[in-house]
């Protein structure tokens, strides 16, 4: 194998000392301009890369910050790392990015890793089944801000969707629509728990009984966050026998399966019954039914969250923000219906 170039080797070619060339890679160093560039311009002849591991040790800093998601497949999370890495690069810092596939064990061990790679902040959507991640940065000071939502046992800062009035939105939007008897395609059993889930699910239930309209528990049906979980729920729903208008799903992707499950056992959506979803995915104006959304501002959580902790970091201080940022209806056919 090729032997690695190593600063002894630019040191050696440049005539200068080892030392010099380590200025050289380190911002307002004492060094000349010419010098620097000669150095640069073998280090890029004699293909060397810094060792940013080594750096890192050395000056104990690493211009770098981490984003923990739960799921990378789920669009919306692909999307907030899109913006955030985008936002960090031009700031000057790299990020690292990881998922928790919604495990505790794998969620510690990822902000463990995170910790040991010096990473001077995290941004971290909790999969909420552990507080031992959050004890681990707390233990070290590490800043660190919460996305999209937050478990009760978390005190920290956070930049995250106005779930409840996410619900209440839907709600309104389905009685405006017509609909005398929703029902909510929630998460599946086993992930019911998330707070974002039953706050979604709080604010539609409350609003739908503000205007009286009964919402017994028939009217939680367990899906899923995927287009089958979406099939699923819609064929559990028609097993159930109840009567139903109108369907608020958790996400977008269990909107589209519900959408296609109906269509296939006979119903018109948005003209026999109503179907909506939260996310507003790109591809939910595609569709030949178009899909009413609800469009949680991701890209303005995850901008703001990310600028707000690079701030903190350059100033050696801890995120103090706590904001809920209100999501907007988007209407599409899917919900035209409208009986009144």
């Amino acid at each position: 194998m090729k032997k690695t170039t190593t600063i002894r080797d630019i040191a050696k070619k440049a005539g200068v000392s080892d030392a010099t060339v380590s200025l050289a890679f380190k911002e307002n160093s004492r060094i000349s301009i010419e010098t620097r560039k000669k150095i640069q311009r073998i280090a890029q002849e004699l293909n060397y890369f810094p060792n940013i591991s080594a750096r890192n040790l050395r000056y104990g800093t690493s211009k770098t910050v981490g984003f923990m998601v739960n799921d990378i497949t789920d669009p919306f999370y692909s999307r907030m790392i899109r913006v955030a890495e985008k936002i960090a690069l031009g700031i000057g810092y790299n990020m690292i990015f990881a998922e928790s596939q919604w495990d505790s064990e794998k969620e510690i061990k990822i902000v463990s890793n995170m910790i040991e790679n010096r990473v001077q902040g995290v941004l971290i959507c909790l999969c909420e089944k552990t507080k031992k991640s959050i004890q681990l940065l707390n233990s070290i000071n590490l800043p660190h801000l919460a996305i999209d939502t937050y478990p009760s046992f978390y005190s920290g800062s956070y930049v995250v969707n106005d779930v409840i009035n996410a619900g209440h939105i839907a709600a309104k939007h389905l009685i405006d629509r017509g609909c005398v008897s929703p029902v909510f395609f929630n998460a599946s059993e086993d992930m019911s728990y998330f707070s974002s889930f039953r706050a979604l699910r709080k604010g539609f239930e409350r609003y739908m009984r503000l205007h009286k309209i009964d919402f017994n528990k028939s009217r939680n049906v367990y899906a899923d966050l995927t287009v089958d979980g979406g099939r699923k729920g819609f064929k559990d729903l028609i097993i159930s026998g109840i009567e139903f208008d109108g369907i608020f799903c958790v996400n977008d992707l269990c909107a589209f399966g519900a959408i296609d499950a109906a269509e296939k056992n006979g119903y018109r959506v948005g003209k026999d019954i109503a179907v909506m979803g939260i996310d507003n995915l790109e591809t939910s104006d595609i569709l030949q039914i178009a899909l009413t959304s609800i469009d949680q501002p991701y890209e303005e959580i995850i901008k703001l969250a990310t600028e707000h902790l690079i701030s903190c970091i350059e100033r050696n201080e801890h995120p103090d923000i706590k904001i809920k940022i209100r999501p907007t209806l988007i209407q599409r056919n899917s919900t035209n219906i409208n009986k009144r």
